[in-house]
């Protein structure tokens, strides 16, 4: 289809742009618009088109042809069924355009999602974290408390602690409890310490995840308790060794005057144990137990110290394996009277009886006795992560009570008097079990 174009066609007489035919007496001189071939063939052909694109023969004897094309109902159904088709394939296009695109964003989205987790996994795998940090500042309580809801424990040796005071200061002590941490911090003034006012930033980093070897090793005594995961079917082993007891001493004391003297014995040692936090599981290797000292009234009248008991296992609630041994008592003859020591590296052992403070075999004092070893492997048969809480336990100090102290702070020892021996500290051993 073409507009005239011949060179007396008036512009824009079908809007701007559009030329069109015109009688042109408004201008001077300006025939009418010419017809031109070119024109007057392509309005021919667009005509013509109509019928023979429609399977018509053009008929010059017939000048109704395009009415019977256009206005019958065939050829009204025709191009109706002819717009239908080209309706509907118009909506198949575009729904499986949409289809396509909805197929795109999908797996876009699930790209996403996965690189989110992948990022999200990596980051959780990454050790050091902080997971809790702030700033005291001065009239604050120095002190860190867990949060409200948490099932953190300050006593999971996971969580490392740092603190940087801000300003000058000679040093700083720290104590973990289960809930909380508290601080001390002091600055010096001449050759006196006095309170710290400053500052104190302070962060709590867990240092490795929750992995089946968390809570593996060696463990001494350190005065607070230890705590650590067990994963959801995970098994442990635990070795768990009670602290001995401390010895008895040798002192003189006249037996004419005081023939029942007052029996003077050492400390007794500490259990070593093992809870399982929110159950009533308790695995414990009890601390061995004082030696009482001798007496040596001279003249020949003596009475000899007596030893201590072993430590006794105890066993409350579910395990799996258990090899259980109670301490040996302590010694308690003229010949022997040293502590029991059964561990081949002394550990948990009871302190030796002091000698006799005359003759070694008169008035000694008794051997003390060690603590008792359990070994035992526990498994966490619930869906959870449980919590176990393990103290090792602290010797025995032999008998002492006789010690003073001098005016310029150092140990006097009383003439014709020997303390007896300290126990040694418990242990324990954490280990994956098989």
């Amino acid at each position: 289809m073409k507009r005239i174009d011949s060179v007396n066609a008036r512009a824009d007489v079908n809007g701007t742009g559009k030329k069109g035919f015109h009688d042109n007496a408004d201008l001077a001189g300006q025939d009418a618009t010419y017809l031109t071939p070119g024109w007057l063939n392509a309005i021919q052909e667009e005509l013509a088109n109509l019928l023979e694109m429609n399977s018509k023969v053009l008929n010059a004897n017939n000048n109704a042809q395009l009415y019977d094309l256009l206005a019958t109902e065939e050829s009204l159904l025709a191009l109706s069924s002819a717009v239908e088709d080209r309706l509907q394939q118009a909506q198949q296009d575009q729904e499986t355009a949409d289809n396509i695109l909805q197929t795109q964003l999908q797996d876009a989205i699930e790209l996403l999602q996965q690189q989110i987790s992948n990022l999200s996994s990596g980051l959780a795998s990454l050790y050091p974290k902080v997971i809790m940090a702030g700033v005291i500042k001065p009239g604050q309580a120095t002190e860190i408390k867990k949060p409200d809801g948490s099932n953190i424990s300050f006593l999971d040796t996971r969580y490392a602690i740092q603190i940087i005071p801000e300003g000058y200061h000679e040093g700083w002590g720290i104590s973990r409890q289960d809930n909380r941490i508290g601080i001390d911090v002091f600055n010096r003034s001449g050759t006196a310490r006095v309170g710290y006012s400053g500052n104190i930033n302070w962060s709590i980093l867990q240092t490795e995840g929750l992995t089946s070897s968390a809570g593996n090793g060696d463990y001494v005594y350190t005065g607070t308790p230890v705590v650590f995961p067990i994963l959801a079917g995970e098994s442990k082993s635990f070795l768990l060794i009670g602290a001995g007891g401390g010895a008895g001493s040798s002192r003189y004391e006249d037996l004419v005057a005081n023939s029942n003297p007052a029996q003077l014995k050492g400390a007794n040692g500490q259990d070593t144990y093992l809870s399982i936090d929110g159950t009533a599981i308790v695995f414990t290797a009890g601390g061995g137990k004082a030696g009482v000292g001798g007496v040596d009234g001279g003249s020949g009248q003596y009475i000899n110290g007596t030893a201590g008991e072993g430590g006794l296992w105890t066993i409350s609630g579910e395990y799996t394996s258990a090899t259980r041994t109670n301490g040996q008592a302590g010694n308690a003859t003229g010949a022997n009277h040293k502590g029991a020591k059964t561990d081949s590296t002394g550990r948990g052992a009871g302190g030796d009886g002091a000698n006799g403070y005359l003759t070694a075999t008169e008035g000694f004092g008794g051997g003390a006795g060690e603590g008792a070893r359990l070994s035992i492997i526990y498994t966490n048969n619930t869906a959870n992560t449980q919590y176990a809480r393990l103290y090792v336990g602290q010797s025995g100090k032999g008998e002492q009570s006789l010690l003073t102290t001098g005016e310029n702070g150092a140990v006097v020892t009383p003439a014709n008097y020997i303390v007896g021996g300290d126990g040694a500290n418990g242990f324990a051993r954490v280990s994956s079990a098989v």
